[in-house]
């Protein structure tokens, strides 16, 4: 369902143009951006989204926020499997409440349960006749509930950023290896249990479930750009043990095998 706020009072210190859910998301490009500040987040399937010259998959309870004006592009990965919710809104509240957290865009991995659930839980009390001043209210909480999750990000991040930023680098430069749990906790001088749960607390996934991803991502962009490689080639040259288990992994995340992926693209 969508709603569309055609009169906006834009007096009020927030206001909300437009809310989505159980959205079967289309392709939207946007050259010149959006008049309005533009909170969207992955539901079910997977998309794609493109900004300041970076591509990013969006994969369930993972959210981008772009700022108005801001050039974007985004797209369902497989195409009519991505679901998305989303919110549209301006006022001049909007950069005292976030503060220095605002730029560009900000791109949110695994969003926690309370902000992943929001517009689910209020869309449906959202019509096209809705008081302005309760329209406002629901940005507003929306975007305190926004500030406080990266305001713990940030509280974590400034304590154990040196080591979580070493890990995460580590699986980026070696993603193609075998990696276990207490290999990381050796890297780390964490316990396993201890590592994972403050990665989990920084980036929304443990290590290996960032591991798996980085695998995933690596690998579509194998079968789009390197059309003479095997799958089994692509499997190994990505980390995984085996191509059957590739295979699988790749159709529990997209819901295609890498050859229907690499046919559709």
């Amino acid at each position: 369902m969508r709603v569309v706020f055609t009169q906006i009072n834009a007096k009020l210190p927030l206001y909300l143009e437009s809310i989505g859910y159980d959205w079967h998301q289309e392709t939207v490009l946007r050259p010149r951006g959006y008049d309005y500040y533009h909170w969207l987040q992955t539901i079910h399937g997977q998309g794609s989204c493109r900004v300041a010259g970076q591509t990013y998959i969006l994969g369930p309870g993972d959210a981008v926020l772009f700022s108005p004006a801001i050039p974007h592009e985004y797209w369902a990965t497989t195409p009519d499997q991505w679901e998305t919710q989303y919110l549209t809104f301006g006022g001049a509240g909007v950069i005292p409440i976030l503060g220095q957290n605002l730029t560009d865009y900000r791109l949110l991995r695994r969003t926690p349960a309370e902000l992943r659930h929001f517009i689910a839980e209020h869309g449906p009390e959202v019509g096209a006749t809705a008081d302005p001043n309760e329209l406002s209210l629901l940005i507003y909480r929306f975007l305190l509930l926004l500030n406080q999750t990266w305001q713990n990000g940030q509280q974590l991040s400034r304590q154990y950023a040196t080591i979580l930023q070493a890990t995460k680098h580590y699986l980026d430069q070696n993603y193609q290896n075998p990696i276990t749990n207490q290999e990381l906790a050796h890297h780390s001088g964490f316990s396993s249990q201890h590592l994972n749960r403050l990665f989990k607390q920084a980036y929304h996934v443990t290590p290996l479930q960032y591991l798996n991803d980085l695998r995933l991502r690596n690998a579509q962009t194998l079968l789009l750009s390197q059309p003479q490689l095997t799958v089994e080639q692509i499997a190994i040259q990505t980390g995984f043990s085996s191509a059957s288990y590739f295979i699988a992994q790749f159709h529990q995340q997209l819901h295609l095998t890498p050859r229907q992926f690499r046919r559709l693209h």
